[in-house]
């Protein structure tokens, strides 16, 4: 059991590893040379069309994996969804928001479930190798808490927060029918709300990539003036928290 938990936890580092590079370069190929992530967007568009009824399967289960704890950081779920969605939306909306709302639901409460029986001692062991540590666990855990329902709705729309809210979530005291609540909710908000920006990326993406540079250096000074004017302690309070974790375990270590 302890080989099979650390196989899992070894290929998920790899799988998060990957695409996170990837992600890298393709943004970085975006901005230098757009026109290839064009020709990429409409080759990936005609083989959508092409694939006909199997973009249901792909919808369901993007949904899913991109919920679950640790793989669901890195994989571009979300992203796979919104070319689907923008390509393929027009007579199939219904049925497509209905089966990734399932499959977000289930991947949802896997990762409850997963953090119900084997949370503390995934994250004891190895949390530093998904980047979810005390600090992380207990700042989730207080909003979770705090913020229950919103942290379960709106935090599906950012890849951190949507794996491992669920994850944290029993560990915080969640009762399992509040957890169902939240999760309907929020996986239908989600699944609507990213069909519709697949609806609006497919009608603009020419012009978002020729401006991808303004764009996210707006989204950075927003990002920064949020942190820098309204999280500035909050930030530091953190970062204090992180390194007194950091010293504590390097003093473990020498014992």
């Amino acid at each position: 059991m302890k080989t099979l938990k650390k196989l899992f936890i070894t290929i998920a580092k790899i799988i998060t590893i990957f695409f996170t590079i990837l992600s890298i370069v393709l943004v970085i190929v975006s901005l230098i040379k757009p026109d290839w992530i064009k020709f990429g967007i409409e080759w990936i568009g005609e083989l959508i069309k092409t694939l006909g009824n199997w973009n249901y399967l792909i919808a369901f289960t993007s949904a899913c994996i991109e919920s679950l704890p640790i793989i669901g950081t890195a994989v571009p779920g979300m992203n796979v969804m919104i070319l689907v969605w923008g390509f393929w939306w027009k007579s199939h909306i219904i049925l497509t928001i209905l089966l990734a709302s399932i499959g977000a639901m289930i991947g949802n409460y896997l990762g409850y479930w997963i953090g119900k029986w084997y949370g503390h001692e995934i994250i004891e062991k190895y949390g530093d190798y998904i980047w979810l540590g005390k600090t992380e666990q207990k700042i989730l855990e207080k909003q979770i808490e705090k913020n229950g329902f919103w942290y379960i709705v709106l935090g599906k729309f950012h890849n951190f927060t949507r794996s491992f809210v669920p994850f944290i979530a029993w560990a915080s005291g969640m009762w399992e029918k509040n957890f169902w609540s939240y999760n309907i909710v929020g996986s239908i908000i989600w699944a609507v709300s990213v069909n519709l920006l697949g609806i609006f990326f497919i009608d603009q993406y020419e012009s978002i990539l020729d401006n991808l540079g303004k764009i996210m250096l707006g989204i950075l000074v927003i990002v920064f003036g949020y942190f820098w004017f309204y999280k500035k302690e909050t930030l530091k309070q953190y970062i204090r928290d992180k390194q007194n974790e950091i010293e504590r375990k390097i003093e473990n270590q020498k014992k």
